[in-house]
């Protein structure tokens, strides 16, 4: 059976920093890691070295080609190659951190078995045959005596990688008719909102920004998001183009713009349809463009006329005069670029604010334009061929349920249509940490507590979810398996090599599935392929966009440009109408404004006026440079150059209640509470708070991450996650 296994080092914020400080902070990020690394080898002379490419699998635009230097077997550094476009020689902060990663001594290299209560703490080592028979005579008794829909498989972004995570996994879930999950958390609401005004969602090469005379980021973070685009702004401002910021946050790339327009969280649509209205009444429009390539105008014209600047200043708290200014600027300067963030469409009314925002380019003429155009999200171009790759047909067109992520919680509680007569009794994580990035995660835990629900974690490390597993399969990480990955901003394919072999005992998702789908009885072919056959068939799909984009021709170049030219150049959109639709049919008949319409938020001083007497400050929880949603929290370096856990809180708010700088505070609603220390700034408004989203829990003051107070109420579209339809109070410890 195996000896009891605790890991060696506690995990705790403060045993990172002593570790951190141990190492000696004073050297650079880059020769810490390859010290770090190299003594612990046992390597004094670093020749010969090897070097291996990689695709940074992270939920991130940039995907980063990274390079890796290993010696004597072991990686010593790791940098962005300095050939690609986007990568342009380094990765991220997160990124120089790789090597610390790979070899944390937290690292999970053996399969582990509870051995205790779930959440104890308490793991006993056992085989790779006990963890495989385990899991699959748990699955072959669900499936024999209640469903195979009582097993739920959650995945999400932890790896972005085609073969082992959009790819094989699925081969598996489907063939066994598993329930399906929804995974709908980041951009869900902003694709059908697009895609109603243009058919389909994909937006301008990043590389060509320079040629642009106008750059507007709306509701975009870049220095915490996207880093290397910001090279590509300034390429263009360089070249005498404006910059303008609209955001509730005063970001990095604002302090810089020509003019930031700061509004109130939730009113994205209203200042849309304000901006229209003065671009409209004063006759600014690109005429023969909206008469050409548009229908609908007509009823747009008659929708703006309800959102005059001095209403829109009151809904949005952006002074009219900066609307009108802003409204003649993006008329009269061309071209011009629009590029709208994600975070936005977290929001109860998310996909209706991205739905009005996106009407503009079209109102003056910046779609299919030589440095001009409309940016949302690039996945469209993903051509890889996904029936090859998910094998949908294993389904054998059964009728499976479906479970929105954002509602795990209520799901593992038996609170939804869905899981009322039929609970969920096995659920089996990769590629994701819900206890620490889902919402609501009170009630997360409360499911995870479960004695009747078995629950199997892959993962390197023991996160806050994994505290609550049955068993826990070591994952390896993309350092030592293969693999292909996508930008979802530029429009590159990407080569990952192996650079080491998988440490310890730890297995790629292509092999772990392959095994339980072979003890599972599953002859197929496509659960014995390798994943070099997995990459193969996946750009065999025949589409244009992959033209000359082979497997032989990555391996000799590691990463290709997709064969785009200049999106809706053309000037055809997969619109029922053929055109850009400013009136939807579509969209009506989903129940929404035909148009565009300001909604406002499920919580707020319009919707819910008693909760907001009591819960009056609007809670935003974006994203960081340090981390990606709960990835990186655990390392030292990270740990020790974030000030956090912090939340920014506006003088105005503060004073009202005798909150200074650094002060502790509890921040609560009815979902929760965490405490914070606070940072006093004007980046935020009155009435707006902000913390950097989903530390863990467990390296967190007091054990609870920000999560525990975000609602798992759907947003508008595509049952998008409603994290920043959030209201809170916050209280001095």
């Amino acid at each position: 059976m195996g000896n009891k296994f605790k890991p060696e080092m506690k995990m705790t914020r403060r045993s990172f920093l002593a570790w951190s400080a141990a190492m000696g902070a004073g050297f650079s990020l880059i020769s810490l890691a390859e010290r770090m690394t190299v003594e612990a080898a046992g390597v004094k002379s670093p020749e010969p070295a090897s070097y291996f490419y990689q695709a940074c699998p992270r939920n991130c635009h940039d995907t980063c080609t990274l390079i890796s230097k290993v010696v004597n077997g072991r990686i010593v550094h790791v940098t962005g190659d300095p050939t690609h476009p986007i990568t342009a020689g380094t990765p991220c902060v997160k990124g120089h951190c790789y090597p610390t990663w790979v070899y944390h001594p937290e690292r999970i290299l053996y399969p582990l078995k509870r051995a205790g209560k779930k959440g104890g703490g308490d793991w006993e080592r056992i085989s790779w045959d006990e963890a495989y028979t385990t899991i699959t005579d748990k699955f072959k008794h669900l499936i024999a005596s209640e469903g195979a829909e009582t097993i739920l498989p959650y995945s999400y972004s932890g790896n972005l990688g085609i073969v082992n995570n959009y790819g094989v996994p699925f081969r598996f879930w489907n063939k066994l008719g598993a329930s399906k999950l929804e995974r709908a958390v980041c951009s869900d609401a902003g694709k059908p909102a697009t895609k109603y005004t243009y058919g389909q969602v994909g937006g301008i090469d990043p590389e060509t920004y320079a040629r642009t005379q106008l750059f507007v980021s709306w509701g975009v973070n870049h220095a915490a998001t996207n880093v290397h685009i910001i090279k590509f702004i300034n390429r263009a401002r360089d070249n005498g183009a404006k910059l303008v910021e609209i955001n509730p946050v005063r970001t990095p790339l604002a302090s810089q713009a020509d003019l930031h327009i700061q509004l109130r969280p939730g009113t994205d649509a209203a200042l849309a349809l304000g901006i229209m209205h003065v671009i409209i009444n004063e006759g600014l429009y690109d005429q023969s463009f909206v008469e050409t390539y548009t229908v609908g105008f007509d009823r747009l014209v008659a929708k703006v006329q309800s959102y005059p600047v001095e209403r829109v200043e009151s809904i949005t708290g952006v002074p009219a005069a900066a609307i009108v200014e802003f409204a003649r600027m993006y008329a009269a300067v061309k071209p011009s670029i629009l590029r709208v963030g994600y975070g936005m469409q977290r929001n109860s009314n998310g996909g209706q604010m991205v739905r009005a925002i996106s009407l503009l380019p079209a109102l003056v003429g910046m779609v299919g334009v030589e440095g001009g155009g409309y940016v949302y999200i690039n996945g469209d171009y993903w051509a890889y061929d996904w029936k090859a790759l998910q094998r949908p047909d294993l389904l054998a067109n059964q009728q499976v349920r479906s479970i929105n992520m954002n509602e795990i919680g209520k799901a593992l509680k038996g609170q939804t249509v869905e899981t009322k007569d039929k609970p969920i009794k096995a659920l089996f994580v990769y590629n994701s940490n819900p206890l620490a990035m889902a919402t609501n995660t009170n009630l997360i835990k409360q499911g995870l507590e479960r004695e009747d629900l078995f629950t199997v974690v892959v993962d390197p490390f023991m996160t806050d979810t994994a505290d609550y597993a049955d068993l826990i399969l070591p994952a390896a990480t993309f350092f030592e398996y293969e693999d292909i990955n996508s930008d979802y901003l530029g429009w590159y394919v990407r080569l990952n090599q192996p650079a080491i072999p998988p440490l310890g005992e730890s297995k790629s998702n292509l092999e772990i599935f392959a095994e339980l789908a072979k003890r599972m009885g599953y002859d197929e072919a496509c659960f014995q392929e390798a994943a070099s056959a997995v990459i193969k068939a996946a750009l065999n799909s025949g589409s244009p966009l992959f033209a000359g984009i082979t497997y032989e021709a990555l391996q000799a170049k590691h990463w290709l440009k997709l064969n785009l030219g200049t999106p809706f150049a053309d000037k055809k959109f997969k619109t029922p109408s053929g055109k850009i639709e400013f009136y939807s049919e579509s969209l009506a008949k989903a129940g929404f404004d035909p148009v565009a319409e300001h909604v406002p938020p499920a919580e707020g001083p319009e919707a819910t006026p008693a909760l907001f007497i009591r819960y009056p400050l609007r809670f935003l929880t974006p994203a960081t440079k340090h981390f990606i949603t709960t990835q990186f929290h655990n390392l030292p370096y990270i740990q020790e150059i974030y000030d956090g856990p912090v939340i920014f809180i506006n003088p105005q708010d503060a004073g009202s209640r005798g909150i200074e700088a650094g002060d502790w505070v509890q921040v609560f609603n009815d979902r929760g509470q965490v405490r914070l220390k606070a940072a006093v700034t004007e980046a935020v408004k009155p009435g707006v708070v902000m913390s950097p989203k989903a530390p863990w829990h467990k390296l967190s003051p007091g054990g609870s991450n920000i999560n525990a107070l975000a609602p798992d109420r759907l947003g508008d579209m595509g049952g998008v996650s409603t994290y920043h339809t959030n209201l809170v109070q916050i209280a001095k410890v």
